[in-house]
């Protein structure tokens, strides 16, 4: 029998002991569902962490856009059909919008808050990303062909008008108390001269409908208008403040961002091309340090249940201190004996990281499938987010094994050390 077969039975052997020493088992077994909680808990709450992250990085990225085109010097965009196509040469890049945006103040009849409005075209797929945070799949014509409501003129008397149409969040409809055919005030800080001095620009709109992007604090800041209803409002002639991208995979957008930049003709052009990572960097960044902190934090929890692996195999060694001698004395090697323990610590450690694992999965499904309600005003959303990353469970499970292995040493080495004759001689 080889050096290893050997310490594998033995070890194999020790685990579960004869009733007289059934006490080892029960401390063997209460390991093993430490290490597995541990490594239970760690996965499901890295799920949770990454599902926050995804659902925030898609509505981020599904509100704003993969990429910006603008000018380098924060200027606006002349021509701006010709840098459309350009953007739309390079592989990987589904679409191209034009978009204008500019600060207002929006007033209904009793309040009044600061806002941006987004000019958007007709057809692109920044009206599409627009149209599918309407409710019940309801159609944007409104907000570019809106229809006649009554006004009131000078005199007093009522009339029939065409106003332009603009598109509010849901929470800043509810905090100005408006509602669709609620015609409101927008006041620009770009000022007019006239005979009475400079005064700021203004304009009737009514609101055409409200959206819902699943971010409040975006909805109480953002509102659409039409493209070309904008660049009259705001004076731009045919300019735009600039291009968003979309591309086909989110995550290849600094890759392509470069080389939109590069067919524009480099920075000397005097485009700007940033994609949504450098937009969102700090938040981002964020992210991944409360990730890196919660992942060690709650390994602490696996690091406390290995040392009932140490406890265990020091009992072991503690109970088995005559066989150890017997067989040192027949000729086992320090190595093999140390090895029957490493192998035990192994085999609990693997048992308690898989049975985790399992548990860790099958939370996981269970909590995507059937959904933890949390607070929707302050999460954004209404269940738990689960998003089940291979990397995470490996990452979790390779941890857990080396932590548990990890512990053996002491135990090894203790029982490696043992002088038969030592032990003979008084037991």
């Amino acid at each position: 029998m080889t050096s290893w077969a050997f310490s594998k039975k033995i070890a194999l052997r020790y685990l579960w002991s004869k009733r007289s020493e059934a006490f080892i088992s029960i401390i063997t077994v209460i390991s093993v569902i430490g290490v597995a909680i541990g490594v239970m808990v760690l996965n499901i709450v890295m799920s949770v962490m990454t599902g926050f992250e995804h659902e925030l990085r898609e509505k981020i990225v599904g509100t704003d856009s993969h990429i910006v085109i603008s000018n380098g010097s924060g200027g606006r965009i002349e021509g701006w059909q010709g840098v459309v196509e350009a953007a739309k040469s390079v592989s990987g890049v589904v679409s191209v919008s034009p978009f204008t945006y500019n600060q207002v103040l929006i007033r209904s009849e009793s309040r009044s808050s600061g806002l941006l409005v987004r000019g958007i075209l007709e057809d692109s797929a920044s009206a599409e990303q627009v149209k599918s945070y309407l409710p019940n799949s309801a159609s944007l014509d409104p907000l570019f062909r809106p229809p006649s409501v009554t006004v009131i003129d000078a005199t007093g008397e009522e009339s029939e008008a065409t106003i332009p149409g603009i598109l509010i969040g849901r929470s800043l409809a509810s905090a100005l108390g408006v509602f669709s055919g609620t015609p409101v005030s927008i006041l620009s800080p770009q000022v007019t001269s006239t005979p009475f001095g400079l005064v700021p620009s203004f304009r009737r709109f009514v609101v055409v409908g409200t959206y819902k992007s699943g971010l409040v604090e975006y909805e109480n800041g953002v509102a659409y208008v039409a493209l070309a209803e904008a660049q009259k409002f705001f004076n731009l002639g045919d300019s735009v403040s600039g291009l968003e991208v979309r591309v086909a995979d989110v995550n290849d957008a600094p890759r392509l961002a470069q080389l939109i930049l590069a067919k524009l003709g480099g920075g000397e052009a005097g485009f700007a091309v940033r994609d949504w990572t450098l937009t969102n960097k700090p938040l981002w960044d964020a992210i991944q340090l409360e990730k890196r902190v919660y992942f060690i934090v709650l390994l602490l929890i696996i690091v406390m249940a290995s040392f009932s692996i140490v406890t265990t195999l020091i009992m072991i060694v503690l109970e088995k201190r005559k066989d150890i001698a017997i067989m040192k004395t027949l000729g086992a090697s320090t190595g093999s004996v140390a090895r029957i323990f490493r192998i035990q610590g192994a085999v609990i450690g693997g048992l308690g990281t898989i049975i985790g694992l399992v548990l860790g999965f099958a939370g996981c499904v269970g909590l995507k499938r059937w959904g933890f309600p949390i607070d929707e005003r302050i999460f954004q959303m209404s269940t738990l987010p689960i998003q089940i990353d291979p990397l995470n469970f490996v990452m979790v499970g390779v941890a857990a094994f080396f932590i548990c292995f990890f512990a053996t040493v002491y135990p090894a080495r203790r029982a490696a050390q043992l002088e038969p004759s030592e032990v003979l001689r008084y037991d």
